[in-house]
């Protein structure tokens, strides 16, 4: 079942976001820094509190079981060269690897998706780490192409990762985006 999230949901949000960066980067960023994530999670409920509370945040969760097994968050994109040209932007979407390739994210892009179209934007961007193979299929099947040149660095764990802008023009998708791209 797919949800838009309610403040009780911040525990289980912060979670899924720890226990899915620790599966989808394990080869991607330090163990050290993967496992010290742990420690975060009361500041990261705190903070998705916070933001859905305040409603700065359009997420929607996944559930099975009564259980939060995957998350997404939309909303006007941050970058500085797409903001004011009708822009939606993924901000993240995570769900735990025990649920991979059983069509939960694909149920939450369609959920974000469908709210950025009610909301009149013309398309998206989202930013991927260059190496996340399995991100990128994902996003590239949902009609995502990169954004030539939009490469920048972050640092996590001590380590540099490169991180890559895809787009995706609402116009591009064939049919209702309800039913998926």
């Amino acid at each position: 079942m797919i949800r838009k999230a309610l403040p009780s949901d911040a525990k289980a949000i912060a979670q899924v976001h720890i226990r899915s960066w620790q599966e989808a980067y394990r080869d991607l960023m330090p163990v050290e820094f993967l496992n010290s994530l742990d420690a975060t999670h009361a500041q990261r409920e705190s903070s998705w509190t916070r933001s859905i509370e305040s409603g700065e945040s359009n997420i929607w969760v996944a559930e099975l079981d009564q259980q939060v097994i995957g998350w997404v968050c939309v909303g006007p994109s941050r970058d500085e060269d797409a903001a004011g040209a009708n822009t939606g932007e993924v901000m993240a979407i995570y769900v735990l690897a025990t649920s991979w390739q059983t069509g939960v994210g694909l149920a939450l892009w369609k959920a974000g998706v469908g709210y950025l179209v009610e909301q009149g934007y013309q398309g998206l961007t989202l930013w991927v780490l260059s190496r996340n193979e399995r991100a990128i299929r994902f996003y590239r099947r949902a009609g995502c192409v990169a954004d030539a040149g939009s490469e920048r660095n972050l640092v996590r764990g001590g380590v540099t990762l490169e991180e890559v802008r895809y787009r995706l023009a609402f116009a591009a998708l064939q049919g209702d985006v309800h039913d998926g791209p």
